[in-house]
C-alpha cells in the first residue's frame, strides 16, 4: 500500500503543473476597426495558421470597403504571411504596395523574427525605384496601346511571269533592200587558135538576192579592139546565178557564178551569138574581181566559129548594202 502511493504522487505533481501553452503571434490590429475579416485574419495569424490566414484575406470582406488604414494593414499582412510561407517573390511585391501607401509603415505584429524584420527593412529601400519602374512601365504601355497601329502596307504581288517570247517572222523578201550594182572594167581574149581577139571594155552588172542565198543578175558588157583595120565591137547581154560560198561582216565574201546569154559583133562584118561559163569572185569592201571561162558559138564571115573564151573583171560597187 505504502509502495502504491509513493508511485501516485509523482504523477499527481506532474498533472498539477500546467501544460505549456501553444506558441502564439500577437498581431497589431488597425485602429478602430470593427471589420470581422481582418480580425479573422488577425486571430487565424496569431494561432499560426498562416495558410488559412492568407486566403480569407482574399475575401470581399477583406478586399472592399477598406478604410486608408486597413488597405495599409492588408498590404502588410499578406507581406507577413507570405514571408512566413517562405513566398519571398509575392512578400516582396506586397511590402512594397504598402510603403506606396505608406513611406513610415512598420509592421502589425510584435516582436517579428529577424528573418522577417530584414526583409521588410530591405524592401523600405528597394521598393521606390520598384514602384517608379512600374509606373514607367505603365506609361510606356498606355503610350503604345494608343498610338496608332502601323500600317502594314501590303506586299506587292508577285511579278508575272513574262509572256513567251514573240517570234517574229524572217523579213519577206525585198529585191529593193537586196540590190546591187557594179561597174567593171572587162577585159577577156580567145584561148583558142584563132580569132579576132583580145578585146577590153566595160561591163555593167545589177542582181537581187534569191532564197537560199541564191542571187540573179542581168549584166551589159560592151567591148572593142583596134587590133585590126577595122574595128571590131562586142556587144553581150548575160544572165548570172550566183551562189555565196564565204560571206563575212567585214564586207569580204567568195562565190561562185554560172552566166551566159546572146552577144553581137560588130559592126562589120555583122556576126551574132551566144555564150555560157563559170566563174568566181571575190569581194573585198566595195571591190569585185571576178575571173570565169566562158564557151562561145556565133556566125563570122559566113561560117559558123566556136572558142573557148577567158576573162576578167575589176568592178567597184555603185549601189547596194
Amino acid at each position: 500500500m505504502k509502495s502504491l502511493k509513493l508511485a501516485v504522487l509523482p504523477l499527481m505533481t506532474l498533472l498539477a503543473v500546467p501544460a505549456e501553452a501553444a506558441p502564439r503571434v500577437k498581431v497589431i490590429l488597425p485602429e478602430k476597426t470593427k471589420n470581422t475579416c481582418i480580425r479573422k485574419v488577425a486571430r487565424l495569424s496569431s494561432t499560426l495558421k498562416y495558410e488559412a490566414a492568407l486566403a480569407e484575406l482574399a475575401a470581399p470582406g477583406c478586399t472592399q470597403d477598406l478604410g486608408t488604414a486597413e488597405q495599409l494593414w492588408v498590404s502588410l499582412m499578406e507581406g507577413v504571411l507570405y514571408q512566413a510561407l517562405e513566398q519571398t517573390p509575392q512578400a516582396e511585391e506586397a511590402f512594397c504596395r504598402a510603403f506606396k501607401q505608406e513611406e513610415l509603415a512598420s509592421l502589425p505584429i510584435e516582436k517579428p523574427s529577424a528573418g522577417l524584420d530584414e526583409l521588410f527593412e530591405k524592401m523600405r529601400v528597394e521598393c521606390p525605384d520598384r514602384n517608379k519602374a512600374k509606373v514607367e512601365q505603365a506609361a510606356a504601355e498606355a503610350a503604345a496601346a494608343a498610338a496608332p497601329a502601323p500600317v502594314v502596307e501590303a506586299a506587292p504581288p508577285p511579278p508575272a511571269e513574262p509572256p513567251p517570247p514573240v517570234v517574229e517572222p524572217e523579213p519577206a523578201l525585198s529585191l529593193v533592200d537586196s540590190f546591187e550594182l557594179y561597174a567593171s572594167v572587162h577585159g577577156e581574149a580567145d584561148v583558142g587558135s584563132s580569132g579576132p581577139l583580145p578585146l577590153a571594155g566595160v561591163n555593167v552588172n545589177g542582181s537581187v538576192r534569191l532564197p537560199f542565198g541564191l542571187r540573179a543578175g542581168v549584166g551589159l558588157t560592151a567591148l572593142g579592139s583596134p587590133r585590126f583595120s577595122s574595128a571590131i565591137g562586142l556587144l553581150l547581154a548575160d544572165v548570172r546565178l550566183a551562189y555565196p560560198v564565204l560571206a563575212s561582216p567585214g564586207g569580204f565574201g567568195l562565190q561562185v557564178f554560172a552566166s551566159g546569154g546572146p552577144l553581137m559583133y560588130g559592126p562589120s562584118p555583122l556576126a551574132a551569138g551566144g555564150r555560157a561559163g563559170l566563174g568566181v569572185a571575190m569581194d573585198v569592201s566595195k571591190v569585185r574581181v571576178s575571173l570565169g571561162g566562158s564557151y562561145e558559138w556565133r556566125s563570122h564571115y559566113r561560117l559558123d566559129y566556136a572558142a573557148p573564151m577567158a576573162w576578167l573583171e575589176v568592178g567597184w560597187k555603185l549601189a547596194g548594202k
